[in-house]
């Protein structure tokens, strides 16, 4: 029963991943916001219904949250700071984002400083993994634990 609300949280990132390919009205600029979405959702679904006893599994699902949050803030931060030509704003190469005055300044430090800690996250989660499957062990023996 605990990891119901992370099956929940997986089947709507999968749903949304899956939108693309079945939605007859989702237009086809929407289709890299709606594959962002649900890779955030299905990852951080997946490390909530996982088992502690899985940790490889869980800190790599977390880490593939935290990188795509991580995009996310910095493509918030780095958004233009005129709209083009059509008077819309083009976000993270997602063109059509309606707004009524540009991003402000201290949103554009936030979702910076979340993008930093967010994929130096991600980096130093892959990182740890990457040297307990492939690198020393605990004790400082050569190869992954036994």
């Amino acid at each position: 029963m605990r990891a119901v609300p992370g099956l929940i949280a997986f089947l709507i990132g999968t749903a949304l991943l899956a939108g693309p390919w079945w939605s007859s009205t989702l237009p086809r600029s929407d289709y890299p916001l709606v594959i962002v979405l649900g890779t955030v959702f299905a990852a951080i679904g997946v490390f909530a219904a996982l088992p502690e006893s899985w940790p490889r599994l869980r800190t790599l699902s977390f880490a593939l949250f935290m990188a795509t949050f991580g995009c996310v803030c910095a493509a918030l931060a780095l958004t233009p700071l005129h709209p083009g030509p059509d008077g819309t704003w083009t976000i993270g190469g997602v063109a059509g984002f309606a707004s009524s005055e540009p991003m402000p300044w201290w949103a554009r430090i936030v979702s910076g400083f979340f993008a930093i800690v967010c994929l130096g996250t991600a980096v130093l989660g892959l990182w740890g993994l990457v040297r307990e499957l492939f690198g020393r062990g605990p004790d400082g023996s050569a190869g992954p634990p036994e």
